[in-house]
């Protein structure tokens, strides 16, 4: 394995010893104490995965992942993998976390086993299905949002800007809602949220997208690793999703 991580923690012993855990798994490991240096060390080339503690001084990892995203958006370079490594570990900061876009939310102290496991999440989200910004849906997405055009009379721009931002906002809450409601162990509700966001999908032309919201509700009742990966995915199609239509803008 020749794969590169970046350890991001503003506790030195704590970084030093998540990070000894991913060179027994073949890592080079580099190390940050400092989260404002993160975002640029993250975006090296050759990366592959980052780890974030999410209680860290002056920037969180919330806010350090908003920035390595807002740097991907620019560069329209694919989203890196990012788990979180923290003290936060109950069921709402799992759903948050995930809903947000960390690929993993594991909690400290981390055993080799547990990192073991989240990284089937990372390996998926490096496949090459992944490695495009734009959904595989970009044609039918395209078309759809041509025919809300012709329907409503407004400007392309208008239209697919107000569509992403609507998507965005309504993927990531019910998205959170699905996974609050499968650890709450109300999987009728959690089901419920995945139909209304597959149907959100097709709606513009996102069936790839839906289809996964549909694996989402299948493997409710299974193990919670199977079903936290499912809505990983659900989340990373989203981003793609709303990236498509965001770049509708600029055409």
């Amino acid at each position: 394995m020749d794969l590169r991580t970046v350890i991001v923690d503003d506790d030195a012993a704590s970084a030093r010893a998540i990070g000894s855990l991913f060179t027994a798994l073949g890592f080079r490991v580099d190390l940050c104490t400092e989260p404002e240096s993160a975002v640029a060390l993250a975006l090296n080339a050759g990366v592959d995965v980052v780890s974030l503690d999410l209680m860290m001084p002056p920037l969180d990892g919330y806010e350090v992942l908003a920035l390595i995203r807002s740097h991907e958006h620019s560069r329209r370079a694919p989203n890196l993998p990012v788990i979180a490594i923290t003290g936060s570990v109950t069921d709402d900061d799992r759903a948050h976390t995930i809903a947000s876009g960390f690929a993993a939310h594991l909690g400290k102290p981390v055993t080799a086993g547990e990192l073991r496991a989240a990284l089937s999440s990372v390996v998926a989200l490096r496949a090459d299905h992944y490695r495009s910004r734009y959904t595989v849906d970009q044609d039918d997405i395209a078309e759809r949002l041509d025919d809300l055009l012709a329907r409503s009379g407004g400007s392309g721009s208008q239209v697919a800007t107000g569509v992403a931002l609507a998507m965005e906002q309504q993927g990531t809450q019910l998205l959170r809602q699905m996974l609050t409601c499968t650890y709450g162990g109300d999987f009728a509700a959690a089901a419920g949220a995945a139909g209304r966001l597959a149907d959100a999908g097709r709606a513009i032309g996102a069936s790839h997208f839906a289809a996964l919201c549909a694996a989402f509700a299948a493997a409710l009742g299974g193990p919670r690793s199977q079903v936290e990966q499912t809505a990983v995915l659900v989340r990373a199609e989203l981003a793609r999703v709303v990236y498509t239509l965001r770049e509708r803008v600029l055409r």
